[in-house]
């Protein structure tokens, strides 16, 4: 055979293999270790050596592409209606915040699986397991220095554990190419250039991650930060810049959202507006993990609780139940004639609890409010008050974790001083 022949049908092999891989590298979301424009350089430039580089070692076949255009959260000040679906054409939240895929809430487990980390001599987390679950928005409570900030960081990879392991979709946080488009976290508001404007920060994460401008606009107007995308971040108060944080943290249309105080510096609309986008992302399949000391929030938030104490696990269950499970309720009684009215109560039943309030009024637990009444009229023993009392989830919560809070407050000076 002709010698130019065969040359010519090399240079045709490998002419159509450099625009096989040119064109799989247009059409794939993500690319390991060099930039897209990268590659093509490569590719170009040693023929066909670049494309085989490229496909061997650049390309990512994992990744599920989401849905270009699908609803948005409500944007702020409006609340998702009763019955309404977020993002509903023609109803209040109309937007196009990206909706989890079904494959992405299938891999939206946040696995904490018997993590230990140590600081020295300090444990910060000891043998800590739960699993946080797709489809529902869950409370990371625990008191200061419990270890909450310390596992967020494990999960994030900012932290190395001692043993155990932290997972995020099945994989670890350092493996995930992309980590924005997979998982979404705030941990400080403050973190930010006081130079840059809102609209360049969210830019400059974006283009590293492979997001277009389009989106950056989106979450700027989902989180009511449009007016002010133009201002310099240095200028801005401690709520518009945790906005700015969870803007940051939805532009990728992650699946896994982990939040650490999201609340601090919100008014109260900003806090009404979190809460309801919070609920709407997990009513789509999204994973939330939300840390926070604000329990009256948490009450209404979170549908799971994953409560710790010096590292260790002291609660992992539903909301309701744990509230059911571990609150405390009682009945507060005031009569004039309280001593003779408390001797009737425990006489009555042997499970009937009275506790001396320090204004004269008995703490009656064990007995219903409707009863109490009955066996004074009985008695001719005249009540002045009567009132049903039910613990929040924040006395729960301090009855749960007494024994674990390491710093307390309360004591005089006397007191805190050994000797004395």
């Amino acid at each position: 055979m002709d010698r130019s022949v065969v040359l010519v049908a090399i240079a045709v092999v490998a002419v159509a293999f450099e625009a096989f891989c040119l064109l799989d590298l247009y059409r794939v979301r993500e690319v390991r270790y060099l930039p897209k424009w990268a590659w093509a350089g490569i590719s170009l430039i040693s023929i066909p050596l670049g494309g085989v580089v490229y496909l061997g070692v650049g390309a990512v076949r994992d990744v599920a592409t989401p849905d270009p255009r699908p609803p948005r959260p409500p944007a702020p000040g409006q609340p998702v209606q009763h019955g309404q679906q977020p993002g509903q054409p023609g109803q209040p939240g109309q937007g196009r915040a990206p909706r989890a895929t079904a494959r992405d809430r299938g891999s939206g487990v946040i696995e904490v699986d018997r993590l230990t980390k140590r600081f020295g001599t300090v444990t910060a987390l000891d043998d800590l397991s739960f699993t946080v679950e797709p489809g529902r928005v869950t409370g990371f409570l625990g008191p200061n220095g419990a270890g909450k900030s310390t596992t967020i960081r494990v999960i994030l990879g900012l932290d190395a554990p001692t043993s155990g392991r932290a997972l995020v979709g099945g994989r670890r946080y350092g493996e995930i190419v992309r980590p924005l488009l997979h998982v979404g976290s705030l941990l400080d508001a403050g973190a930010l250039h006081p130079g840059r404007s809102a609209r360049c920060h969210l830019w400059s994460v974006a283009r590293s991650n492979g997001v277009g401008r389009r989106r950056v606009s989106e979450v700027l107007e989902l989180t009511g930060m449009e007016a002010v995308a133009s201002r310099r971040v240095g200028t801005f108060s401690l709520g518009m810049r945790q906005r700015l944080g969870i803007a940051l943290a939805l532009l990728g249309d992650p699946s896994i959202l982990i939040f650490d105080e999201p609340v601090n510096g919100l008014d109260p609309e900003g806090v009404r507006w979190l809460r309801e986008l919070l609920k709407s992302l997990a009513a789509e399949g999204r994973t939330a993990l939300v840390s926070s000391h604000l329990m009256s929030e948490m009450a209404v938030t979170a549908d799971q609780l994953v409560i710790i104490g010096r590292g260790k696990l002291l609660a992992d269950t539903p909301t309701e139940r744990f509230m059911r499970d571990n609150a405390r309720s009682d009945v507060l009684v005031g009569s004039p004639e309280a001593g003779t009215l408390a001797q009737l109560l425990t006489a009555r039943r042997a499970s009937v609890s009275v506790t001396a309030e320090g204004d004269g009024r008995l703490a009656v637990t064990g007995m219903t409010a409707p009863a109490i009444a009955d066996l004074a009229a009985e008695h001719r023993i005249p009540v002045h008050e009567l009132t049903p009392r039910h613990a929040s989830l924040e006395q729960a919560y301090l009855d749960l974790t007494e024994a674990t809070v390491d710093y307390r407050t309360g004591a005089t000076a006397d007191e805190e001083m050994p000797g004395r």
